[in-house]
């Protein structure tokens, strides 16, 4: 079996996940609006709850990734009992 290509750092992975998701216009445009249009606090209570909800969901979705050390398809089938559906 051939192995699978591998990214240089940790770094590098956040780097690269954070692109995919985010996507350099709205990293330029957000601030530029918010302070445009007194969002302040929205932004602050976004980053308190982005760090309260999604820091958690992430690092579960990278540990069941690397356990499964499957797709994402795979990795739930993995974790479902047989004959069970949601």
């Amino acid at each position: 079996m051939n192995e699978r290509e591998r990214l240089g750092s940790r770094l590098g992975f956040i780097m690269l996940s954070a692109g995919c998701a985010i996507g350099c216009g709205n990293v330029w445009k957000f601030p530029w609006m918010t302070g445009q249009n007194g969002g302040g606090g929205f932004v602050l209570i976004y980053a308190v709850c982005l760090l309260l909800l999604g820091f958690p969901v992430l690092t579960m979705e990278f540990a069941m990734g690397r356990a499964s050390q499957a797709s994402p398809v795979r990795m739930y089938q993995k974790l479902e009992k047989p004959g069970q559906k949601w």
